[in-house]
């Protein structure tokens, strides 16, 4: 099992797992296409959906860039504290949640991560939680101005 060091602030956020190689495409093979959402498939799309791009923080926080909970989500990534994720694949629950898949690196280690975020309400809160039953506190954040 490999052992991995994570600030304290990132344990909410984050989950360490042994690295998986990004698949990739075969020369010459034609390029993966994602079948279109059906009632039982949810949408997988590359980027994040503009309802979850901005700055968000705990509940109780600052929303300053100090702020250890701090949390920026882009298009194809998201920044914690110290540490940043590249979005590696993002499905699409319902317009309120999506699961992200993300290939995380900060303070020398590197770690694949899995969240679903959910928006409320009017999409002034975002809350983080964990897939897969991994060991995870939902976390209720605020957006940041």
């Amino acid at each position: 099992m490999r052992r991995c060091i994570v600030p304290l602030a990132l344990l909410a956020l984050a989950a360490c797992s042994r690295s998986e190689p990004a698949p990739t495409e075969t020369a010459g093979a034609a390029p993966a296409r994602t079948a279109a959402p059906t009632a039982t498939a949810p949408a997988r799309i590359a980027a994040m959906p503009d309802r979850f791009q901005g700055i968000w923080d705990a509940e109780t926080g600052t929303c300053d860039p100090a702020s250890d909970l701090r949390v920026e989500i882009a298009e194809r990534g998201i920044t914690f504290y110290e540490s940043h994720g590249a979005l590696t694949a993002l499905t699409v629950e319902s317009p309120e949640a999506v699961v992200v898949e993300l290939a995380m690196q900060g303070e020398g280690e590197k770690w694949t991560m899995r969240r679903r975020f959910t928006l409320g309400n009017g999409d002034r809160t975002l809350t983080a939680e964990a897939v897969d039953g991994e060991p995870f506190e939902p976390m209720p954040m605020k957006r940041c101005a």
